[in-house]
């Protein structure tokens, strides 16, 4: 007996539509004409998602020799071995089935907050991890295990007196973050700066990528750009770093990432401030000006 399948947190069948079937109606006039009507079939949500990474497949799909499928960034993962046979995969693509799931839909599974959307199988993973205005937020916060849609009331409420993040509720202007500043440790990875409009959550991103110094950052966390809203990109961002060395540090933007997750994101921009910059205080004043 082969060992029994790893368990999915989802198995809700997902309707799909079948080749159209031809019809024929009678209109006025004594006219007659085809009418186009679908077939629909039901699939086990486990038979339409990889086996390695249990997601929906997304636009490529490959296949090792004996039929085990996997999707692309699985195929690399994994050092393009199938871990079912061992056998090499990453170089066949299984077309027949890219066909068959790029012609299905589904409703966002996010739904129950609120998202209306019928999007592509084939674009579902990117809808809902990444663009879904209704997706649950994740507390970017080490050991903290929050999601839910409220990611602004939560930092405020449980992580503000920790002196984790800044309420720049009473440093204003014209709709900016005017003269926002915040004390940074070298060693704390980010801080949160929350935005007077009660919903906007910026992040303060503190690297430590780089040689003999530290990278300052700034990137939008939530709410996520609206279909009629500007690009996040477009936002432009000053920062302005003091710290024991003579002099200041500056950097200002063009524009403004958005991301969902901070695991794993590297900045195409950033302010290299030197390890002498910290001195022996080991911090630094940020002033952020959004």
């Amino acid at each position: 007996m082969g060992a029994s399948k790893k368990a999915r947190a989802s198995t809700k069948p997902a309707d799909t539509k079948g080749a159209p079937e031809k019809e024929t109606q009678d209109t006025e006039g004594g006219h007659t004409e085809e009418v186009g009507t679908f077939n629909v079939f039901t699939h086990d949500m486990d038979t339409l998602e990889c086996d390695i990474c249990t997601l929906p497949f997304d636009s490529q799909i490959y296949t090792c020799k004996n039929g085990h499928a996997a999707c692309g960034n699985c195929c690399v993962s994994m050092s393009n071995r199938c871990p079912s046979c061992n056998e090499p995969i990453g170089d066949i693509r299984c077309r027949a089935m890219e066909k068959v799931l790029a012609g299905m839909t589904r409703p966002c599974k996010y739904r129950k907050y609120g998202c209306t959307k019928v999007v592509k199988f084939m674009e579902m993973r990117k809808h809902e991890e990444e663009t879904c205005p209704y997706g649950p937020y994740s507390c970017p916060f080490n050991g903290c295990t929050y999601s839910g849609v409220q990611l602004y009331n939560h930092i405020l409420d449980d992580h503000e007196q920790d002196g984790q993040a800044t309420n720049v509720e009473a440093s204003y202007y014209m709709g900016t973050l005017f003269g926002t500043r915040v004390t940074l440790q070298k060693d704390a990875p980010f801080h949160a700066l929350l935005h007077h409009d009660g919903k906007t959550v910026f992040m303060l991103l503190n690297g430590g990528d780089v040689l003999k110094g530290r990278s300052l950052s700034i990137v939008r966390m939530c709410p996520r750009p609206g279909p009629d809203e500007e690009a996040a990109e477009k936002v432009e961002y000053e920062m302005v770093v003091k710290g024991d060395q003579p002099g200041s540090l500056s950097l200002t933007t063009p524009g403004m990432q958005y991301v969902r997750r901070l695991e794993g994101y590297q900045p195409e921009r950033f302010l290299f401030v030197p390890d002498a910059f910290w001195g022996s205080s080991g911090s630094v004043t940020v002033t952020v000006y959004v």
